[in-house]
């Protein structure tokens, strides 16, 4: 005998949901292996020949990023009592900062003056209230 009613619908949304979540996990299980193996025809490349320092850093920047987000992320599935949520503000303001430091360290060398530094003026007002 089939369930009825509200318990059938219940039961209907649990699948619907699981199977919802088992194709994003393979989604996003294909995507970690198709970009694993571009990063290491990446790296072959990087050793190859020259790149912008500039662009390098940039994405060694990117890579770290996801990396410290791969790993909170392991930590929560593995149980870490964090929620994930502040697990990865603490290594956005981290970033941030290295972005900071790294930005004024720039625009001091090289005293310009963009039209976007007073946007960025602002920002950073901003933030120093929350802070």
């Amino acid at each position: 005998m089939y369930p009825r009613g509200e318990k059938a619908v219940q039961l209907m949304s649990e699948a619907a949901i699981q199977e919802a979540q088992d194709a994003y996990a393979k989604m996003v299980s294909g995507q970690l292996a198709r970009i694993t193996g571009e990063l290491h025809r990446l790296d072959q490349v990087l050793k190859a020949g020259r790149v912008d320092g500039r662009i390098l850093a940039e994405f060694r920047e990117a890579v770290d990023h996801v990396r410290t987000c791969g790993w909170h992320v392991q930590l929560w599935l593995e149980g870490d009592e964090r929620a994930l949520s502040e697990q990865l503000l603490e290594e956005r303001v981290a970033r941030t900062t290295r972005r900071i430091k790294s930005l004024a360290s720039e625009m001091r060398s090289t005293d310009q003056r963009t039209p976007s530094a007073i946007a960025l003026k602002d920002a950073a007002r901003k933030l120093d209230e929350v802070l």
